[in-house]
């Protein structure tokens, strides 16, 4: 059977749920197609910086997103081997200066407050797509489950192994960067307070690691989410069933705070981490691509989730314009690109901070600047504002932005 549809969002994940629900807040028709029976989000946690706190408002989706976030106070660094305090960062004063708090969520939270405002009816289940043809007049939309849609444009919130960007420039796969990460959900109550002390929100930093501890749903659970450098594990997947003894193994000699942390780990999970590129391959003609689809990077400042917000807030707002659908998607990647850029740069950088293995150079780093150097000048990205800025060229720290030699190698 072959339908048609104005606009076809590929992708039921937080980028096509945003955008879902940013295309109906400004007035355009969309038809949103999710490979899963039923809307999900595999993971636990995601974090939110006010710009993108900032677009989530703006979608349409205030109420719902504000009933499921949980305020994050900020980042306590610690020395993972040492535990010797490195930097701290007051969120609530900076959500102050950026007009807009830091929120965590579980990730299945926001998914379902995402997917609350949008119309059921728009939204079709079990349609995992399997190819993409795009023609002159339309793109032809295949699925598994055997349906065809001719779409007259195609946004793809696909993801990092997104079908539609593999129509567009071919054998085009993300990379691995060297780094696997741990994932574990633990019930708050387990946790003796002591352990996040004082805010809640603790990351531990060494040679070659980092971790992360804080509390979501209202400080009834803790999500604990790691990363390392290894050479050794390269699966491509985000829901690897994980053994919480490897898990402990792979970071030696802990604080002990640390360890008594790790040591109430009774399931995890696990997955290497992959990484396109930076480079412009964004779509064009009748599709756009967005999210990880467009731009996935190192979770490295807490943006994957927020650029998507950015992206689904900024391309709605360019489809409302008044200008054709494809001078909207060309006006989009105008504005957008250049911010994502330097934002997968400034990601990378925090990498390379985090996991230094010279303590005494991190340390004297953070002495001199005040912060890490790469928190020393970050208004671009903290205090962009996607709702008055949407159709505005983007100020990128000269640091993170294009030039002659800002190509990078992801594994570090």
């Amino acid at each position: 059977m072959v339908t048609k549809c104005r606009i076809a969002i590929v992708g039921g994940g937080l980028a096509g749920t945003a955008t879902a629900n940013a295309l109906k807040t400004f007035g355009v028709d969309a038809e949103l197609f999710e490979a899963a029976p039923a809307l999900g989000e595999i993971g636990a946690a995601v974090s939110c910086s006010p710009q993108a706190v900032k677009a989530l408002w703006g979608l349409g989706a205030r109420e719902a997103v504000d009933a499921v976030g949980h305020r994050s106070p900020g980042e306590y660094m610690l020395q993972m081997q040492t535990g010797e305090f490195i930097q701290s960062r007051d969120r609530f004063k900076l959500a102050e200066k950026w007009g807009a708090p830091y929120y965590s969520f579980h990730r299945a939270d926001l998914l379902d407050a995402l997917a609350s405002t949008v119309d059921k009816s728009h939204i079709h289940l079990g349609h995992r797509l399997v190819s993409a043809d795009v023609r002159e007049d339309c793109v032809v939309l295949k699925f598994e489950n055997g349906n065809v849609v001719e779409a007259n444009y195609v946004i793809g919130a696909d993801g990092v192994k997104s079908v539609l960007r593999q129509t567009l420039y071919g054998d085009d796969k993300p990379t691995y960067t060297g780094q696997m990460a741990w994932r574990a959900l633990l019930d708050a109550s387990i946790v003796p307070e002591d352990i996040l002390a004082p805010n809640g929100h603790i990351e531990w930093v060494g040679p070659g690691a980092h971790i992360r501890a804080y509390y979501i749903r209202n400080k009834t659970m803790v999500n604990i989410v790691t990363q390392q450098d290894t050479g050794d594990w390269v699966e491509e997947t985000w829901n690897g069933k994980g053994n919480p003894d490897d898990m402990r193994a792979s970071f030696p000699n802990p604080e002990p705070r640390l360890k008594r942390l790790l040591d109430l780990v009774t399931d995890c999970m696990k997955w290497g981490l992959f990484a396109r590129p930076i480079n412009d391959n964004w779509g064009f003609g009748r599709v756009q691509l967005i999210g990880d689809a467009a731009h996935a990077m190192v979770p490295n400042a807490g943006q994957g989730a927020c650029q998507a917000f950015e992206d689904a807030y900024i391309l709605g707002r360019w489809l409302s314009s008044g200008c054709s659908v494809e001078e909207a998607f060309e006006n989009f990647r105008r504005v957008r690109v250049p911010r994502v850029h330097g934002v997968q740069r400034f990601s990378l950088t925090n990498l390379r901070f985090k996991h230094m293995k010279d303590t005494q150079a991190q340390k004297a780093q953070v002495d001199q600047h005040g912060s890490s150097h790469q928190y020393a000048k970050n208004d671009w990205l903290y205090g962009f504002d996607p709702v008055t800025q949407w159709d505005q060229t983007p100020y990128v720290n000269e640091s993170y932005a294009d030039g002659p030699n800002a190509e990078i190698e992801w594994k570090v």
